[in-house]
């Protein structure tokens, strides 16, 4: 069977993220892919430029495409794009992007794909949505809560975020990692927390020395903040309750060993991750299958730390996923407050007297943050927040965010939660 042309890759799965399906999962099937690399290049760029592109391309077609010709559209936004911000010359850009409207089986449209991208770029409009390359209803949040700053963050959340790893304690040390690694030609960036490390350039993780000895893995520096704000101590039972895929459990087991660890997450699907990692990195790990809404997969045996990092609309990683400019809307945000207050209102009852929840998620919304600390804490007579005393972030009511900085960490929320005797 001949290979799948990467452009025609690219524009299928641009369509189906468009279709609602994530980025991450539209590019599963071409992981394995020889031109893999310019096929994911080609899909983030896209995506993390849609809303500019997508102008463009609507501005030059005379008459809308047929919905059944939609992936031709992502396909033209494919060759903008490489026009656009790659090196390629522009007559290859041009050629190649109309071969690849043949090996879609769109023969006919091979001149207007010529037609499009060899016309001369012309300004159109310049919207805050083509600006910002993000949706109107997040610049006007982000513009609202952070009048300040709010310029750089949507900035920044058009730049690439850096490889950031998480050195296994258990096998290395991060200092003895870095020299590992240089001497690899491969220099990295010391993290504020110990046992984090950033590439200078991005690589494939399977390429690292040390991946398959377990010394390390993945996991950008706000998120390893949780485990070390959730503090487990020696033999407590300790749930991480939004656990897949296992990142931040495994954390948990690195930083100490001996916690009676319960993992449960909603989908079944997305365990497996975390069983593979277990075995790289030598932790015992299991994802049970529950809701943590509910309590019917619950023994009745009280915990005494636990970690919930609450669905969200993820608008701290849109560097990383960028594809939820083009899925989340303002309405997400209230489906998802219900959630995070159920998620809390639930799992406070398994919680022993004396013991702490921490509360995180990935978004710079305050409405999915503070405004849902808060109202939980006027609900809940035995609940304190405790305040985060760190040197990153900023102080808010309830708990720290973190924003997205460039080259640095993601956007990131926590909320430290004590229950009163």
């Amino acid at each position: 069977m001949s290979l799948v042309d990467p452009r025609v890759a690219a524009a299928r799965s641009i369509s189906a993220v468009t279709a609602g399906k994530s980025l991450e999962r539209a590019l599963s099937a071409y992981r394995d892919h020889p031109d893999r690399g310019l096929i994911f290049e080609l899909c983030y760029g896209v995506v993390r430029h849609w809303f500019s592109l997508s102008k463009q391309l609507d501005s030059r077609l005379k008459t809308p495409l047929r919905k059944k010709d939609y992936d031709l559209y992502c396909l033209i936004l494919v060759g903008s794009y490489q026009l656009q911000n790659s090196a390629i010359a522009d007559h290859a850009a041009v050629n190649l992007t109309v071969e690849a409207a043949r090996h879609l089986g769109k023969d006919w449209a091979c001149g207007l794909v010529n037609a499009i991208l060899r016309r001369p770029r012309e300004s159109v409009d310049q919207s805050d949505e083509t600006r910002f390359e993000a949706p109107s209803w997040l610049i006007r949040s982000i513009q609202r809560h952070y009048p300040d700053s709010a310029e750089n963050i949507l900035r920044v959340n058009n730049t690439r975020a850096p490889m950031t790893l998480r050195v296994n304690r258990n096998r290395q040390t991060a200092e003895s990692l870095a020299q590992i690694l240089l001497n690899e030609g491969i220099p990295t960036i010391p993290g504020s927390l110990t046992n984090a490390l950033s590439l200078v350039t991005p690589q494939a993780v399977n390429t690292i020395p040390g991946y398959s000895e377990g010394w390390f893995t993945v996991q950008d520096e706000a998120s390893q903040r949780a485990a070390h704000l959730l503090e487990p101590q020696p033999t407590t039972r300790v749930l991480d309750a939004c656990a897949a895929p296992g990142i931040k459990a495994l954390q948990l087991l690195e930083t100490c060993a001996d916690i009676k660890l319960t993992a449960i997450d909603i989908d079944p699907t997305r365990g497996s991750y975390g069983t593979d990692e277990s075995l790289r990195l030598g932790l015992p790990f299991e994802l049970r299958v529950g809701d943590a809404t509910r309590r019917d997969w619950w023994d009745g045996e009280l915990f005494d730390s636990i970690l919930i990092d609450a669905p969200c609309t993820g608008t701290g990683t849109l560097r990383r996923k960028p594809d939820i400019k083009v899925h989340r809307t303002l309405e997400d945000v209230v489906v998802l407050q219900r959630k995070q207050q159920d998620l809390l209102t639930n799992l406070w009852h398994m919680l022993a007297s004396g013991g702490t929840l921490l509360y995180s998620t990935c978004s710079i919304l305050p409405d999915e943050n503070d405004s849902v600390i808060h109202n939980f804490l006027d609900q809940t007579t035995d609940a304190a927040a405790v305040p985060i005393d760190a040197d990153w972030g900023h102080a808010t009511l309830f708990g720290r965010q973190c924003l997205p900085i460039e080259r640095g960490p993601d956007g990131f929320f926590y909320s430290r939660i004590a229950k009163l005797p």
